[in-house]
């Protein structure tokens, strides 16, 4: 169940970016503050940390016979120190990939960006995940044979069937994909953002 839990609010957090490369390509300045998101993700890591204090509560006292014993000892496991959730790996990872995505800004080029990076925009990049055949928005590259998939696509295939290869027709790689072969590509994802918000500018 609480596996079931971490999974569902890994998807919600998916959202969570997507909504934001959106508001990066689409939103105004208010809606680019990191504030609202930053509290979201408190609020929702704060729900997991409780869900999983009385979850290990319910395991612990489950054993007691009488419901007097087993409500003292279900008590007693539950901790009343708020733990801190902005020291959390998760809080952390999100937080950076969100300043990650709202550094860029849509009223022309970043100013960081090279002269390397605009020729690469100027060619078409393709944005079509292998897999799902839809538009990537996490772009993972495989170190094996240098191939890109959507990142929930290809790690869904690797735990449905660990003997995955890459799903790219032709691939000449033999090995099976692993996630430790992944590797997110935020290059390639900066330069999908510029590459479909020059579509929307034609």
């Amino acid at each position: 169940m609480a596996d079931m839990f971490s999974a569902n609010l890994d998807k919600i957090f998916e959202s969570i970016n997507s909504t934001i490369r959106l508001v990066v390509e689409f939103g105004d300045a208010d809606q680019k503050n990191i504030k609202p998101y930053a509290e979201l993700a408190e609020q929702l890591i704060s729900l997991e940390v409780k869900y999983n204090m009385h979850n290990k509560a319910l395991k612990e006292s489950s054993s007691e016979v009488t419901l007097e014993e087993f409500d003292r000892r279900y008590q007693s496991n539950i901790t009343t120190n708020k733990s801190n959730v902005k020291n959390l790996k998760r809080y952390k990872d999100f937080i950076g990939q969100t300043k990650l995505l709202l550094t860029h800004d849509d009223g022309g080029p970043n100013p960081s960006q090279s002269y390397d990076e605009e020729l690469v925009v100027e060619e078409t990049i393709c944005d079509i995940d292998p897999i799902t055949k839809r538009p990537l928005e996490i772009p993972v590259r495989n170190q094996k044979c240098n191939h890109v998939y959507e990142k929930s696509a290809i790690e869904s295939l690797i735990k449905n069937n660990p003997r995955t290869r890459c799903p790219v027709m032709g691939c000449a790689a033999g090995q099976y994909v692993t996630l430790a072969d992944l590797v997110e590509d935020k290059k390639l994802q900066h330069n999908l953002m510029l590459q479909r918000r020059q579509r929307m500018d034609l």
